[in-house]
């Protein structure tokens, strides 16, 4: 199998596909990489297997579909047969042929009209059947199989094409976890060899072990990265519901179930009257009193708003605070802004606004770079009982800030610094480090219900 010159297998712009008058893919723009393996997931319904279908050519479609940097539509169907293979899910094959010439049926582009089969062709099938541990049934129909041995037959068939790109839409159906790690090792190998591998996936742990994923949700895109990115991560909870969550385990991603219902009570009973304790509930503590930090962070409403309160409680105290944000532009004047000016409070805005309203990203990276340094030397400095870094964790995940280089600034500040952080999607790394970390979780928000942001409230 030849590799391909160029450095997209497969590339799709303005990808639509309408089904039964009802529009599907919503406008959608990928390029998947060469001789890479890129799984693509998301919830059911999201429309992984008709934008699978969309780039193999097998859905009309509207916008432009290149194959190996050809445009498909112009390509003989021959052709494109040679150049892409396809794994159905749930494809229906005569179930009286034999398991032979079952994968035999995937060298038909390299044989003539009603040509016999070749040496080639035999030694392609043997390879597949091999491949897939099916070839000591070569010689049974296929309706004998197990549903599992059937989809090992049918993956023999895709592998007989020798295609360089190879498309497979839930090849993991009805295979036990052996088998499943049989697939892993088969695609590694096929990527070793330049195949291009695209699959769709429910298995998550599995599919975070291709090299990149495409995540979906309602017919759109919503994160397209290398899998090993916490970005990518907080995208697949993200269409989850957060009911996943995605750890590192013996050096591997594995995606583990969360349950939410505590969260998200099914029914909400009335309140019960209860009987005050008589006794305090908890031992005060012994230990020194030292500089905390403190991060705020979920998809919930208040982030923002409790770290203002805490600097609000330290300037009752007399305490010297310092509030940097890190998405808002110099010039904001919202409430918090001329409430802090009429008590003296610096609060200092260090960003353009947000990535949707930037109209250069490059330069919203390099404020956020310069604005670190400003709070940087804040933190160090030991002026400040409290610093406040509102909304850090956004250039953050952006890649604009270095990571590594905030940790060090927080292990190593003087000792009697407050250090204040909030934002969505807090980096593992600093929940770890952090004394108290409090995740808002969204129950109900007056947006949902179509009421806007007003004043006094969200500004």
């Amino acid at each position: 199998m030849s590799g391909s010159t160029t450095s997209s297998a497969l590339k799709a712009q303005q990808l639509q596909v309408s089904l039964a008058g009802r529009l599907v893919l919503h406008g959608l723009d990928v390029n998947i990489a060469a001789r890479q393996w890129t799984s693509i997931v998301g919830p059911n319904g999201a429309g992984k297997s008709t934008m699978l279908k969309a780039l193999a050519g097998l859905l009309p479609a509207t916008g432009r579909l290149d194959l190996l940097g050809q445009p498909l539509h112009s390509l003989p169907a021959r052709t494109r047969a040679l150049q892409m293979a396809w794994l159905g899910q749930n494809e229906s094959t005569g179930d009286d042929l034999k398991v032979w010439d079952v994968a035999m049926l995937g060298r038909l582009p390299h044989q003539s009209w009603l040509g016999a089969s070749s040496p080639a062709d035999h030694a392609a099938v043997e390879q597949a059947l091999r491949a897939t541990q099916s070839w000591e049934w070569r010689e049974r129909a296929l309706g004998q199989l197990s549903a599992g041995e059937r989809q090992r037959v049918l993956l023999a068939r895709a592998l007989a094409v020798q295609a360089q790109v190879l498309l497979m839409d839930e090849p993991l159906a009805n295979l036990d976890p052996p088998h499943q790690a049989d697939w892993l090792q088969l695609v590694r190998t096929l990527v070793a060899q330049g195949c291009t591998v695209v699959s769709v996936l429910h298995e998550i742990t599995m599919a975070l072990r291709a090299d990149d994923m495409v995540v979906m949700a309602q017919g759109r895109i919503t994160h397209h990265g290398p899998c090993a990115d916490a970005q990518t991560h907080h995208a697949v909870a993200q269409v989850f519901d957060q009911r996943l969550a995605i750890h590192a385990l013996a050096d591997q991603w594995v995606a583990i179930p969360v349950n939410t219902s505590s969260l998200f009570p099914k029914k909400l009973y009335p309140m019960q009257i209860e009987t005050p304790p008589t006794e305090k509930p908890y031992e005060k503590s012994e230990g020194e009193r030292r500089g905390l930090i403190i991060v705020n962070t979920g998809d919930g409403k208040g982030k923002s708003t409790s770290a203002f309160g805490l600097a609000l409680r330290a300037h009752g105290r007399a305490k010297k605070v310092k509030i940097f944000q890190f998405m808002k532009v110099p010039s904001a004047r919202f409430g918090e802004h001329r409430m802090f000016e009429q008590l003296g409070i610096p609060i200092e805005g260090l960003g353009d606004g947000f990535s949707w309203k930037s109209q250069d990203l490059e330069r919203s990276a390099q404020l956020a770079r310069e604005g670190w340094q400003k709070a940087k030397s804040a933190i160090n400095s030991g002026d400040y009982f409290m610093v406040t870094l509102d909304e850090i964790t956004y250039p953050l995940i952006y890649g604009w800030m270095p990571l590594d280089n905030v940790l060090d600034t927080l292990r190593n500040r003087p000792s009697h610094v407050h250090v204040v952080l909030t934002g969505r999607r807090c980096p593992p790394e600093i929940i770890a480090l952090a004394d108290t970390v409090t995740e808002m979780t969204m129950v109900k928000h007056a947006f949902q219900a179509g009421i806007p942001a007003q004043r006094g409230i969200e500004d």
